[in-house]
């Protein structure tokens, strides 16, 4: 959601000095890879429109203008056609809890008018939650092309609704063939990396063990029949520090012994799911990149975090307070960044606002001189900041951005002492995730004492992110449009937050931007009172900072 000036709550950081040598023994972690999928059965009932009585397709509903096809169809003998002011053909289906895709072959001729009205193909999840997916708005004169909706997730078993929707009341024909809807099923073996919690950097201050949820689906159900195999190894030699065998079942916390590794080197972290009959594994989770750092280290990292996911500054814990701002010039000028910001005739005004942070993500583009100078008023006011390189909605992050774009730009920009990292996920649509990772992964390599940080919907799939940034926030905004008879929701903010720090396992810091702007022209701008119960909500359900 492009935004003006909003509040962000989490947990970030401020930093202050220079570099000192612990900090080249620092090594940026995490997962190395995503875990891969697998498509199981079609679950749709008809979805190739062959079965036919009385000359209409089963399984769907029936209504006006909808009809099977003969003569234009992708395959088979049929396809569904929807002409002139068509009805809305429904699938209603029941399914367990678990992760689906949902594809299908569309061709439209003189449909509707550009994304005023036309088709979509829609996965409602109504009313069982307030939600759904669905395709762009599809329009015009097209071939066949194939609309795919991929991680629907789905929290638990449940009846949903799929429709091949007209949107708007449009005219014209479109032709449906081919639909299918399959989970996408997942590896045997499941783990996310609890302990240590910021880039798999182990501190020599912690505690040793390092500790890992797994989740375990086994071939047929037959847990006795497998055990999972954690295994440490340095990612260099290949040496094998440790391995360690654990009972299968369907969810535990593994520990893993860490206190053999050594400060600077990187090692990795395995686990399989092992056939106790061959001893083959059946299933191997991507391998987190884990590493010991000296404890010493935080004060010369620009961030880190600590066992109560407190976001570490110099190594000295944070409640942070920042502003979300938009637009605006820049300058590499210290004069022109002190009326823009500070002046109380600048623009921005902010001279007294008790904050430790700040992100304007219409800096994307802007050169490392004007964001040195930017980072260098800030420090002067105690304030860190994020560069922008983030991706939107359906637009994954482009390389006009710099930091996409530029390792010597980040290299130059991540040595200000003001640099707290960057801002690369906003409102992101789930089929971006491949994307955003290989960012966070080669960010991370750059500038291993940073976070990267997200502002996305508090929707089931959050947690599909979780590997993707170091720090996950949900951006609810309450206000939006006319206020309702009954009120704006307002405990969408606890319900949002709460659901950030259950995508992470309770085992990182959260945060959730607030808002404080008018969501649409009917709308209205927060009450003070209604800001000051957002926040407290927030805190109350996990996130560090305002």
């Amino acid at each position: 959601m492009r935004r003006w000036i909003t509040v962000v709550l989490g947990s970030v950081l401020v930093a202050l000095g220079s570099l000192a040598p612990a900090f080249a023994q620092t090594v940026g972690g995490g997962l190395t890879a995503l875990p891969t999928t697998s498509l199981g059965p079609d679950l749709l009932k008809n979805g190739g429109f062959e079965t036919v009585n009385a000359g209409a397709a089963t399984s769907w509903t029936l209504g006006a203008g909808l009809g099977l096809d003969q003569l234009i169809k992708r395959s088979g003998l049929f396809s569904y056609r929807a002409t002139g002011n068509f009805a809305t053909a429904t699938q209603t289906i029941q399914l367990k809890k678990g992760i689906y895709k949902l594809s299908g072959w569309i061709r439209t001729q003189g449909l509707g008018s550009g994304t005023t009205n036309g088709v979509r193909l829609q996965f409602d999840f109504r009313p069982f939650v307030n939600d759904w997916k669905t395709t762009e708005v599809i329009s015009g004169t097209r071939d066949w092309t194939l609309y795919e909706l991929p991680n629907l997730v789905v929290t638990t078993d449940a009846t949903v609704a799929i429709k091949l929707e007209n949107y708007n009341n449009s005219s014209g024909t479109v032709w449906f063939d081919d639909l299918k809807l399959q989970e996408q099923q997942g590896q045997a073996v499941e783990v996310f990396l609890l302990h240590p919690n910021f880039r798999g950097m182990l501190f020599d201050d912690q505690p040793p063990t390092m500790k890992f949820d797994v989740t375990v689906t086994p071939p047929g159900g037959d847990f006795t029949r497998y055990q999972v195999t954690g295994t440490l190894k340095d990612e260099a030699s290949g040496e094998v520090l440790v391995t360690q065998n654990y009972r299968a079942s369907a969810n535990f916390v593994a520990d893993l012994e860490g206190g053999l590794m050594q400060a600077g080197r990187a090692y990795l972290a395995t686990f399989s799911l092992v056939d106790l009959s061959s001893s083959a594994a059946v299933s191997t989770y991507p391998a987190y990149r884990v590493s010991k750092a000296p404890a010493a280290g935080r004060a010369s990292m620009n961030i880190a975090f600590d066992a109560k996911n407190r976001v570490l500054v110099r190594g000295v814990p944070r409640f942070v307070l920042g502003v979300y701002d938009s637009g605006s010039s820049y300058s590499a000028q210290d004069p022109f960044w002190e009326n823009q910001l500070w002046s109380p005739t600048g623009e921005r005004r902010m001279e007294g606002m008790k904050i430790n942070f700040y992100l304007n993500y219409w800096y994307g583009e802007a050169p490392a001189d004007a964001m040195k100078a930017l980072m260098s008023s800030l420090q002067k006011r105690g304030v860190m900041y994020l560069q922008t390189g983030n991706c939107f909605d359906k637009f994954a992050a482009g390389t006009n951005f710099n930091i996409n774009s530029s390792d010597p730009y980040v290299s130059d920009i991540s040595a200000h002492p003001g640099s707290a990292g960057y801002y690369t996920i906003d409102e992101c649509l789930s089929t971006l995730i491949p994307g955003a990772f290989a960012q966070y992964d080669r960010l991370r390599r750059l500038d291993p004492d940073s976070l990267t940080f997200m502002a996305n919907f508090g929707t089931p799939e959050l947690g599909l992110w979780r590997d993707s940034a170091d720090i996950l926030s949900t951006d609810p905004y309450p206000l939006y449009g006319a206020q309702p008879a009954g009120g704006y929701n307002h405990r969408q903010v606890a319900d949002w937050t709460a659901r950030t720090r259950d995508a992470v396992k309770d085992a990182r810091p959260i945060m959730t931007v607030l808002q404080f702007f008018k969501f649409t022209s009917q709308g209205r701008y927060p009450t003070l009172p209604e800001m000051r119960n957002h926040a407290w909500m927030a805190i109350v359900e996990g996130a560090r900072g305002l």
